[in-house]
């Protein structure tokens, strides 16, 4: 039998991955893949599509080709890491969305790497006191369940 009383409910705890390092973890590596993917698309869309346009021979257009294969590569890198980031901080689908967005829109990346930055460090500066994420109000629900 449990010695807890009935009427007032324990607070889901997070658990270790849902935490606030883990969390501080998944915004240090959403910040590299937007400096990154805003990088290369900037580099893509103001010298190598430019470039490709007045002179379009192969030194010229190797900008086109190598940058853009990479920032291909990099942006599906860099939808794992806002995927990663939204579910660990809890961000809404429009803040997803226009996280997605900005890798495909020049220098958007920049602009949306600050306000998550600013939102992200706002709710780590909570602490303990942050609401619980879904998946470990899930758990806290159900591991309560087989104690009962």
């Amino acid at each position: 039998m449990s010695t807890e009383p009935v009427g007032s409910p324990e607070p889901p705890r997070t658990r270790t991955l849902d935490g606030v390092q883990a969390t501080e973890r998944a915004l240090r590596r959403y910040q590299a893949m937007a400096l990154v993917v805003g990088i290369g698309l900037a580099t893509l869309v103001f010298i190598g599509i430019p470039l490709q346009l007045v002179h379009n021979r192969w030194p010229w257009t190797a900008v086109v080709q190598i940058v853009g294969t990479a920032h291909g590569v990099f942006y599906i890198v860099y939808l794992l890491t806002c995927l990663d980031l939204a579910s660990r901080a809890r961000l809404r689908l429009a803040q997803l969305l226009a996280m997605v967005a900005s890798g495909l829109v020049p220098l958007l990346a920049f602009y949306m790497e600050r306000q998550v930055n600013r939102r992200v460090r706002a709710q780590l500066a909570l602490g303990e006191q942050r609401p619980p994420s879904t998946a470990a109000a899930v758990w806290s629900s159900v591991s309560r369940r087989g104690q009962r």
